[in-house]
């Protein structure tokens, strides 16, 4: 009898710490249900405040979705209806999403080498800019008190697409010229005329934009 008790126990705690399959939303799909875990310091979500946002899934379903988040940790979509929250399976092909300040930005899912997941674009053309978003996990010691606590860090990194080809790209004078080379000379111009760091995500995306303007 203490064997099927403890055997009782541990189904119910299992089935506590794992997540459950249900289906819930416009999209009739399988959804996962989210299960909260140890806390740390910081946020795994890109927008920490739930936002609306539109989708678009691999079967080009388009749909809008209202109190939704991205975890840039699970690499998924998560929002929340009737108090519960609900992450959606990966049949995300593309999505955009306002965040704290109300400005938009487009997400594809791209696999580049072994990792799938999804990317900001934020210049298109015939070289498009694109930026990643991820989450490090740091262990950080207060100076004063040696304690050690988890914290999540946002980081960010920038990546090129050109006829198919997705590149790695760090922000600089010499790499962008590079990358566009076929109107370096133009571009290098515009850099110095406009007086533009390159280490600013806007001025780097006004050269990118600048670039796919030019015939």
């Amino acid at each position: 009898m203490k064997k099927i008790f403890l055997l009782l126990i541990l189904i119910s705690l299992t089935t506590y710490n794992f997540a459950q399959n249900v289906t819930v939303g416009p999209s009739a799909k399988p959804l996962l249900k989210s299960v909260i875990k140890n806390p740390v310091e910081g946020s795994p979500y890109f927008n920490t405040k739930y936002a609306n946002g539109s989708i678009k899934t691999v079967s080009q379903k388009a749909f809008d979705i209202k109190n939704v988040r991205y975890n840039l940790e699970t690499q998924q979509l998560e929002y929340t209806e009737n108090e519960n929250v609900y992450a959606i399976q990966d049949s995300v092909q593309s999505f955009t999403l306002l965040d704290s300040v109300g400005n938009s930005h487009q997400f594809i899912k791209l696999k580049t080498g072994q990792a799938e997941g999804f990317y900001e674009a934020v210049a298109e053309g015939n070289v498009s800019l694109l930026k990643q978003y991820s989450i490090k996990k740091e262990i950080v010691e207060d100076w004063f008190t040696k304690k050690k606590t988890n914290k999540l860090v946002q980081r960010t990194a920038y990546l090129t697409s050109k006829a198919g080809t997705i590149q790695k790209f760090t922000p600089s004078t010499k790499n962008i010229t590079t990358v566009l080379a076929d109107k370096k000379e133009q571009v290098a111009t515009f850099i110095k005329n406009e007086q533009l760091d390159l280490k600013q995500d806007d001025d780097l995306i006004k050269v990118f934009k600048y670039y796919n303007t030019l015939q």
